[in-house]
């Protein structure tokens, strides 16, 4: 009589584990793969640029209650420092903190040097990953 609840999580399909690191801190992150429960992509003007077509691309992500709450303390204390997005142990954005965050989202610009396509396949390659981070945990809480 055993229960068949099957797992939606696919450990083969998590390529990528996101974390937040605050910039000169100690190497632990603020945030990880656990925190996040959505995630947009964008582009945003390149106010380095005259071209007004010159377009960078940004990470929206949201953060689950806790989180957001954990977020906005250290971006009152931290105003002025900045936010690191890492990845495979490589900073792929950046947020610079001139405010508390207050609204549960974490924008990051990424990099100028990455593509549209790229940022596109970047921002699908999370996606997947996060919905399979997210079964595995509700996995583990059965």
């Amino acid at each position: 009589m055993g229960s068949c609840r099957k797992s939606r999580s696919d450990p083969k399909k998590i390529t990528m584990r996101p974390r937040v690191f605050l910039e000169g801190s100690a190497p632990i992150p603020i945030l990880d793969e656990y925190d996040f429960t959505n995630l947009r992509i964008g582009s945003v003007d390149n106010i380095l640029s005259d071209d007004p077509l010159d377009r960078r691309y940004a990470l929206w992500f949201g953060l689950d209650r806790r989180s957001a709450i954990d977020l906005q303390k250290e971006t009152i204390r931290n105003i002025g420092r900045r936010l690191h997005l890492v990845i495979g142990g490589q900073i792929v954005g950046v947020h610079p903190i001139e405010k508390a965050i207050t609204n549960g989202v974490l924008p990051f610009v990424l990099s100028n040097v990455v593509s549209e396509e790229n940022a596109m396949m970047l921002y699908q390659e999370l996606t997947v990953s996060l919905f399979h981070i997210k079964a595995e945990l509700e996995d583990n809480r059965r």
